[in-house]
């Protein structure tokens, strides 16, 4: 009798294109950087692209350093998150805390920092350090930051994360704008007036937002907080207010508010809480997009084009290559193009029928 054969049906939706793909994710061996497609093994692409990319993005940056201690601390928080080196490998990096740390026991202008950093990297410092650090750590350094030299006399202040839970402790403005300098005296001209209301001790004030500013004229830390109003289910006075969305700033002194990441706590401190989180919700409350995913990556599935910042022909890659990380897409006329950013830090653009984007 005729052995029987193998099973080798292909799982369902599984095609040889969609293998092809997925190796390629598991085993990238050829990657697009700047106008050139590196072919190189898994390993090799770690150590030799890393030291490439890293040259690249040297260049780049390093006419800026030169003697401003702000810049040099950016730049030692951006390699901390990234100790690879390689941008598509920075959701695999483990962050060096430690380099964060050291860094900022040396900053004296944080503002600057944040500023370089934005120039040397285009990103917001801020909304980094939240995404690498943990809740502890990310409050003990700006807890460090906050008691730098020069800022002595500032009351300690809470720093939130977004979709904290944030409450008036005591009497404090809420303001449309994180600027502490009207205060609704008599002598003030209406001008500058950025208070949208007093809250009373006990108010909820909404969900942080993940954005903080300081105001360096008052040395004031502000937090942004926002909410939606639920669509549906409304005590009647709210029901002109259903699915409207609001965001406002609001001193962040542990004088004035208390931050909350679980509903228990806060309903025992503050019992009145309960009642309006039920229709007041966070900003994202809506939102159909899955959060806390990695990075989605644009791989070529045939020959294609890439174009430059101008949308203007670039170069030419074939199929199956990593072109970098996902960042928009735009429809002109009939066609979709995808913007994407590449291992060295560059934003191209590529025909959407050519590739595939893929979520890690």
């Amino acid at each position: 009798m005729a052995a029987k054969k193998e099973n080798t049906k292909k799982a369902p939706g599984e095609t040889r294109s969609e293998r092809a793909i997925d190796y390629v994710m598991q085993h990238p061996a050829r990657v697009l950087v700047g106008g050139v497609v590196i072919g190189l093994g898994g390993f090799f692409l770690y150590k030799i692209g890393k030291k490439l990319i890293a040259n690249a993005q040297q260049k780049n940056t390093e006419f800026k350093a030169d003697d401003s201690p702000e810049v040099r601390q950016a730049m030692v928080i951006h390699d901390a998150f990234n100790p690879s080196g390689v941008s598509i490998l920075k959701s695999f990096d483990r962050t060096n805390t430690s380099k964060i740390f050291d860094a900022a026991k040396n900053i004296t202008n944080f503002d600057e920092v944040i500023k370089s950093y934005n120039k040397l990297y285009g990103g917001d410092l801020m909304q980094d350090l939240q995404n690498e650090l943990s809740a502890e750590d990310y409050q003990k350094l700006m807890t460090l930051i906050s008691t730098i030299p020069g800022k002595a006399g500032a009351p300690a202040v809470n720093f939130a994360k977004k979709n904290q839970m944030v409450v008036a402790k005591k009497e404090v403005y809420v303001r449309k704008t994180p600027d502490a300098s009207y205060h609704e005296a008599w002598y003030e001209s209406s001008k500058g007036n950025n208070v949208l209301f007093q809250a009373k001790p006990g108010d909820f004030i909404g969900y942080a937002t993940g954005k903080q500013e300081l105001d360096l004229k008052n040395n004031v830390k502000f937090i942004q907080v926002g909410y939606i109003v639920k669509k549906e289910g409304l005590p009647a006075a709210f029901k002109p207010y259903a699915g409207k969305s609001y965001t406002m700033w609001i001193a962040s002194s542990k004088d004035f508010v208390d931050i909350y990441d679980y509903f228990k706590p806060m309903f025992l401190q503050y019992p009145n809480t309960k009642t309006v989180v039920t229709f007041k919700k966070p900003l994202d409350y809506y939102d159909k997009t899955v959060k806390g995913f990695p990075a989605k990556m644009v791989v070529s599935i045939s020959d294609a084009k890439i174009l430059n910042e101008k949308m203007l022909p670039y170069c030419t890659v074939e199929k199956y290559v990593l072109l970098g990380e996902y960042i928009a897409s735009l429809t002109s006329g009939k066609t979709k193009y995808i913007k994407f950013l590449t291992v060295d830090n560059t934003e191209r653009w590529v025909d959407s029928n050519h590739v595939k984007i893929i979520e890690q």
